[in-house]
C-alpha cells in the first residue's frame, strides 16, 4: 500500500500541468486539491462538475486516481 506522499508525488508526476494552467481557476484549483491531497469528493465539490465529469477532467488531465 503506497503512503500518501507517495500517492501525491505520483499523482503530481503524471499530471499534465500545461494543460490544468489552462483551465479556469475554479477547475484548476479542483484539480490542485485533489492532487495534492488525494480527496476526490471534496476536488468534485470544488470544481462544481458532477463525479462522472469530474473524473473525465482527471483523465484529461493525466491526473491518476490514486488516493
Amino acid at each position: 500500500m503506497e503512503s500518501e506522499e507517495e500517492a501525491r508525488d505520483l499523482r503530481r508526476r503524471h499530471a499534465d500541468w500545461q494543460f490544468i494552467e489552462s483551465l479556469p481557476p475554479r477547475l484548476r484549483a479542483a484539480l490542485v486539491y485533489y492532487i495534492e491531497t488525494g480527496d476526490l469528493r471534496r476536488a468534485q465539490q470544488i470544481s462544481g462538475l458532477d463525479l462522472d465529469d469530474f473524473r473525465e477532467l482527471m483523465r484529461r488531465a493525466k491526473v491518476p486516481l490514486v488516493q
